[in-house]
């Protein structure tokens, strides 16, 4: 696992939940005095072993837990792989090309034999993407939570239309629309 994640999930809790709860869940999975850096490698065992605990510690349900953290992790991390993504794009243009242009640079940079999640997204119609989410890791809320963090960041919203699972792959069917403030704001403009 990649540390960038669990670094920025201490963070998310800390913030959310309070230092303890973090201190907490480290002790329980064992973990205690534990410190994650964003460049180096840990692994998989310890993000799995924290999201149990965590989720006791929280009362959150694993997916739940994920989804929140997904949504909140994408602006942090966006802001740290910034130069990676053109400025001129929206959330319909990262997902359109978060797989190649940004997860598979900064994951292969860390490690070149990783297995990564793959990503795949495409362009049903106008704003709606097809994004079907495949990984040895049961993750896939995290990436739902992060559809919803990449329409944030960039003003929007995701409305998701279509969700399937089945065969390790997650489908969602979005809608991308403006946010409502963002609405409001380009029609007082007019």
């Amino acid at each position: 696992m990649h540390g960038v994640i669990l670094y920025h999930l201490r963070q998310f809790a800390v913030e959310r939940f309070g230092p303890d709860a973090w201190e907490n869940a480290q002790v329980a999975a064992g973990l205690e005095g534990q410190v994650y850096v964003p460049v180096r490698l840990y692994p998989d065992s310890d993000l799995e072993t924290l999201l149990a605990t965590l989720e006791e510690e929280t009362g959150l349900q694993r997916d739940d837990f994920l989804e929140a953290f997904g949504k909140w992790v994408i602006p942090p991390l966006i802001n740290m792989y910034r130069a990676l993504i053109p400025r001129h794009w929206n959330a319909r243009d990262f997902l359109l090309n978060v797989e190649e242009q940004v997860h598979q640079k900064v994951v292969r940079l860390k490690d070149p034999q990783a297995r990564p999640p793959r990503i795949d997204v495409r362009e049903l119609a106008p704003g709606v993407l097809d994004i079907g989410y495949r990984s040895h890791r049961d993750m896939s809320a995290l990436a739902l939570g992060a559809v919803h963090g990449v329409a944030g960041y960039f003003g929007e919203q995701a409305e998701v239309m279509e969700d399937a699972a089945g065969d390790g792959l997650r489908r969602f069917v979005v809608r991308l629309a403006p946010a409502p403030a963002q609405r409001k704001a380009s029609l007082s403009a007019v």
